[in-house]
């Protein structure tokens, strides 16, 4: 008899997870990336949902490469959970992959981060963070290089 009742309680208790599961919905942001300066190279976007993944500890929840094509661009990203994000972006003009920096380090590609912060090194996670209910949309303006 205990069986029975362990075996219902096992069924119900599935059943009541499969259900919190299915209920659950994704959310969805959407980034306009403005100011682009030179339609040339490529957009490397990566969003991050934790201050340990954004100090560089993790991988990105989200990354996606674009070509730069125009002054506006926009990315969008799905599938995200509700929660707080920050985002960081490098617009890389020769396409190697990677932010280059001069013999005094100092940014030679283009670079942006979400709420706009950040003009000298990487912001705080809390200063760059938003929070995605649903459905969010951003705006991101493009920094120039900086040239000498």
């Amino acid at each position: 008899m205990k069986t029975l009742k362990n075996l219902i309680q096992y069924t119900l208790l599935t059943s009541t997870l499969a259900l919190s599961a299915m209920s659950t919905h994704a959310s969805e942001l959407e980034v306009n990336f403005i100011n682009i300066d030179r339609p040339v190279g490529q957009l490397m976007v990566a969003l991050y949902d934790s201050e340990e993944a954004y100090n560089n500890k993790s991988q990105p929840t989200k990354y996606a490469t674009v070509e730069a094509v125009g002054d506006t661009i926009t990315v969008k990203f799905d599938e995200l959970l509700d929660g707080t994000y920050a985002l960081m972006l490098i617009h890389d003009l020769n396409s190697n992959g990677q932010m280059d920096i001069n013999a005094m380090g100092l940014p030679q590609d283009g670079y942006g981060f979400s709420n706009n912060v950040g003009m000298y090194g990487l912001p705080p996670f809390d200063a760059a963070s938003f929070e995605i209910r649903d459905y969010a949309s951003i705006d991101v303006v493009v920094r120039q290089p900086v040239n000498l």
